[in-house]
C-alpha cells in the first residue's frame, strides 16, 4: 500500500507539473475516490538516418539553386535544370524589328540561409545535353557550358518574393534574336528548337549558405526586347520554362561530418555523436525505430490509453530565416527503407488522430488505412515537433495494425478533404537537427486496479 500510494502521488505531481491539463485527457486523479489507476510512462524511441533511395525530383514546380556548409551535413548545393519553351503561335520579330536588349529573370518564390546583408551569386548556364522524357532523381546531373549565358550577384530579401533580373550575353541575345527574324528552322517547331538548345541549369555559390526555391514558369526565363519603327514601346518575346520539364540534382560531401558515414542509399545508419537530423531535396530522412513502443505495449493488459504524444525535440536552434518545415508527416517504414506502400500502392502513414487506422481489404483483412495523413507540427517558440498519436497507437495495440518504424517526411499532410499535390521535401534545402535523447512517446493511460 505504501508503494502504491506513493506511486500514485508521484503521477499526480508529473501530471500536474505537465503542460498537459489532466481534465483534458479524461482523467481523475484522487486515488481516494477512483477505482482506477492512473499512469504514465516516457518510450525513448531510438532514431537512424536514412538517405533515401531513387528520390524523384522531376517537374516538382521548383527549381531548388545554392546551398550551404554546415558542421553536421557538410557541403550540399543544389542546381536545378530545366528545358525552355516558346509558344509556336506567338507573333514572332520580322526581319524589320529593332533588337533593343535580352535579360534573363529568376521567380524566387522563398529563401533559406544566411547572411543577407551580403550579395548573393546566381548563374545560368546552357545545357550540353537534352533532358529526356524520363524521370530524373536527385543524384542525377546533367553536362553543361563552363560559360554563364546570364550571372550575378543579387541582395536578397528573405521575407518576401524575390525576381532576379539579369543581362543576357550578348553574343546569344544576337544570334536568338537572328534566327526568330529570318525564320531559323530552330524556330519552325519545339522540338527543333529544343535540338538547337537543350536547355539550361542554374547554379548558386554554397559557400554562401545560401538556397533559393525558384518557380518554374514564364517568371523565369529569357526575354527578348524589340521594337520597330513606328512603336513608341519595346515589344518582347518571352523563351521560357513555363509547362518545360525540369529536375533539381543535389551533390552532398559530408567528409569530416558525423553524417560522412552515410555512403549508400536506402540503408538506416547509427549516426556517431548525439544527432541525428533531416535535410530536404538532399533526401536525408529520420528513422525512427518503433520496437521499444511494441515491447511496451506487450507488458500491458486491460488498458485505456487517454493521451499519448510523440515529441521530437526541441530541435536545435537554427537562424532566423534557416528555419525547417513546419510539418512532418510519419510514414511507415517498408523494405529498403522506402516508404511503406498498401496492397493497392497507397502510401501509408500514421492518420489523424480520431480517425480511423484500419480498414479491411477485399478478402476481409485487416490493412492500414490510407488518406487521412497525421503529422508532427512545430511549435516554434518550443522548437518542439509534436502530436497526438493515439489513435495509431490504440490500433496496434487493439485492432491488428501492423508495426513498422516511421519515416519522419518533411511535408503537410494530405487528407481527402484538403489533398496535398505538392511535395515540400523537394521544394527546399531545409534542415533540422535534434538530439537522439529528445524523441520520445508520452504515454498517459489507466489500468482497472
Amino acid at each position: 500500500m505504501p508503494a502504491k500510494l506513493a506511486a500514485s502521488l508521484f503521477i499526480v505531481l508529473h501530471l500536474a507539473g505537465s503542460c498537459t491539463d489532466p481534465s483534458e485527457i479524461g482523467l481523475v486523479l484522487d486515488p481516494s475516490t477512483n477505482q482506477i489507476g492512473v499512469f504514465y510512462a516516457e518510450i525513448p524511441l531510438s532514431a537512424s538516418m536514412v538517405l533515401y533511395d531513387s528520390f524523384n525530383t522531376t517537374s516538382q514546380g521548383r527549381l531548388v539553386i545554392g546551398g550551404d556548409v554546415d558542421d553536421f551535413f557538410g557541403k550540399t548545393e543544389a542546381i536545378g535544370y530545366s528545358r525552355l519553351s516558346y509558344n509556336p503561335n506567338a507573333a514572332k520579330p520580322n526581319a524589320e524589328a529593332i533588337f533593343d536588349s535580352a535579360v534573363f529573370t529568376i521567380n524566387v518564390q522563398s529563401v533559406f540561409g544566411v547572411d543577407f546583408d551580403q550579395p548573393k551569386t546566381f548563374s545560368v548556364h546552357r545545357l550540353e545535353e537534352p533532358i529526356l522524357d524520363t524521370s530524373y532523381y536527385n543524384f542525377n546531373s546533367l553536362r553543361f557550358s563552363d560559360e554563364t549565358i546570364a550571372g550575378g550577384s543579387f541582395s536578397l530579401r528573405p521575407d518576401t518574393v524575390n525576381t532576379l533580373r539579369m543581362p543576357l550575353n550578348p553574343d546569344l541575345a544576337g544570334e536568338l534574336f537572328d534566327k526568330l527574324t529570318n525564320s531559323d528552322p530552330a524556330f519552325s517547331n519545339i522540338f527543333n528548337f529544343r535540338e538547337y538548345f537543350p536547355g539550361i541549369a542554374i547554379k548558386g555559390n554554397p559557400e554562401e549558405n545560401t538556397s533559393v526555391s525558384v518557380a518554374v514558369g514564364n517568371g523565369t526565363g529569357m526575354m527578348l526586347y524589340y521594337h520597330y519603327d513606328e512603336d513608341t514601346v519595346s515589344r518582347s518575346f518571352p523563351i521560357s520554362t513555363l509547362q518545360s520539364r525540369h529536375f533539381v540534382g543535389v551533390t552532398s560531401d559530408r567528409n569530416g561530418t558525423p553524417t560522412e558515414v552515410i555512403t549508400e542509399r536506402g540503408v538506416a545508419y547509427d549516426v556517431p555523436g548525439n544527432l541525428v537530423g533531416g535535410k530536404s531535396t538532399l533526401g536525408l530522412f529520420v528513422k525512427l525505430n518503433t520496437q521499444a513502443l511494441e515491447t511496451f505495449l506487450d507488458t500491458l493488459e486491460s488498458t485505456t490509453f487517454n493521451q499519448i504524444l510523440l515529441e521530437v525535440g526541441p530541435i536545435e536552434e537554427y537562424p532566423e530565416f534557416k528555419w525547417p518545415t513546419r510539418n512532418m508527416v510519419m510514414f511507415f517504414s517498408g523494405e529498403n527503407n522506402r516508404l511503406y506502400r498498401r496492397f493497392d500502392g497507397a502510401v501509408i502513414a500514421v492518420q489523424s488522430e480520431g480517425a480511423s487506422q484500419t480498414s479491411r481489404d477485399q478478402a476481409g483483412n485487416i490493412v492500414p488505412s490510407a488518406g487521412s495523413q497525421n503529422s508532427l507540427n512545430l511549435n516554434e517558440e518550443t522548437r518542439v515537433f509534436r502530436n497526438q498519436v493515439t489513435s495509431y497507437v490504440n490500433a496496434l495495440y487493439r485492432d491488428g495494425l501492423i508495426r513498422t518504424d516511421l519515416m519522419l517526411y518533411p511535408n503537410f499532410p494530405s487528407t481527402q478533404n484538403n489533398p496535398v499535390t505538392s511535395d515540400e521535401s523537394k521544394r527546399s534545402l531545409r534542415q533540422y537537427k535534434v538530439n537522439k535523447d529528445r524523441i520520445v512517446l508520452k504515454v498517459y493511460y489507466t489500468k482497472v486496479r
